[in-house]
C-alpha cells in the first residue's frame, strides 16, 4: 500500500490505483448478503425495524436494519459464503464523507460496505460498495431515484474512488417494473447514460442477485490528476416492503 498522508481528495488519482473496479464475485456476494438480510427483516419486521416515528424516516428504518444485520454477520459468523472480514472491513450507514474534490465533506451515502484492502491506506473510507436507497412504486415518480439518487454517483458525491455504485429499490405496492427505469434513463440526458443496443439497462451476463446495470459518464477530474472514467450503477430492484 502507498502510505501517503493528507486529504483523500488530494491523493486519489489514476497514478495511485483509482478508480477501483469491483469484481463480479464481490458484487454477487454483496447482493446475496443484502437479499438474505432483507428476508430476515421481512420475516420478522417487529424484531428488526426501529419504530415508525417522525424521527425515523421509512427508508432509513429499512437501511438501518440492513446495516445492523450485515455488520453482525461480518463480526460473527456469516451465513453468506464470501461475506467475511478478510474481504470486507466494515458496514456503516449515513456517515459524513467528502465528495471528489473536498468541496463538501458532509456527503452521506445511505449504506457503505467497506473493502478490507484498499490500494491507498489513506483512502480506506472511500473504498467499498456505496449504496443509495430509495422507495419506489408505480404510484411514485422515478425522479427521486434518478435525479436525487443515481446522480450522486455521476457527479462525484458518492463512490468517486470506485468504478461501481449500487442503487437499492425498496418496492412499495404497486411495484414498479424495471422497464420503466430504462424509459426514464433515456429521457434524462443529465445522467449521461451509455446505451447498448437501444437500452440503458443491461440485464444479462450480470450476477444473479443484481436486477440490472447501467453505465454513466463522469465528466469531472480527480484533483490529483486523471479522469475517473465511467461509473457502473448496479440496480437491486426487488426489495419488496415487509408487512408491519
Amino acid at each position: 500500500m502507498i502510505g501517503a498522508h493528507g486529504s483523500p481528495a488530494k491523493l486519489i488519482s489514476k497514478d495511485t490505483g483509482f478508480p477501483l473496479v469491483l469484481s463480479s464475485n464481490i458484487l454477487a456476494v454483496v447482493g446475496k448478503a443484502l437479499y438474505q438480510a432483507w428476508e430476515l427483516i421481512c420475516a420478522e419486521p417487529q424484531k428488526h425495524l426501529a419504530p415508525s416515528k417522525p424521527g425515523n424516516p421509512e427508508e432509513d428504518r429499512y437501511t438501518d436494519a440492513l446495516c445492523e444485520i450485515l455488520l453482525y454477520w461480518l463480526k460473527s459468523q456469516s451465513p453468506v459464503d464470501g461475506f467475511t472480514a478478510d474481504v470486507f472491513e466494515n458496514v456503516g450507514r449515513g456517515e459524513n464523507l467528502s465528495n471528489y474534490n473536498a468541496e463538501n465533506i458532509n456527503k452521506q451515502p445511505d449504506l457503505v460496505i467497506r473493502l478490507a484492502n484498499p490500494p491507498l491506506i489513506q483512502a480506506r473510507r472511500y473504498v467499498g460498495i456505496f449504496a443509495e436507497t430509495k422507495i419506489v412504486s408505480a404510484k411514485k415518480q422515478l425522479s427521486h431515484y434518478t435525479a436525487d439518487g443515481m446522480a450522486r454517483f455521476i457527479r462525484g458525491d458518492y463512490a468517486w474512488a470506485m468504478q461501481d455504485g449500487v442503487m437499492l429499490a425498496y418496492q412499495r405496492e404497486p411495484h414498479r417494473s424495471l422497464s420503466t427505469l430504462d424509459t426514464k434513463l433515456k429521457k434524462e440526458a443529465a445522467l449521461l447514460t451509455t446505451q447498448q443496443q437501444g437500452s440503458c439497462l443491461m440485464t444479462s451476463g450480470i450476477p444473479a442477485q443484481i436486477g440490472a446495470l447501467s453505465t454513466h459518464e463522469r465528466q469531472w477530474l480527480y484533483t490529483a490528476g486523471g479522469k475517473p472514467g465511467a461509473v457502473r450503477i448496479w440496480h437491486l430492484w426487488e426489495f419488496g416492503l415487509p408487512s408491519e
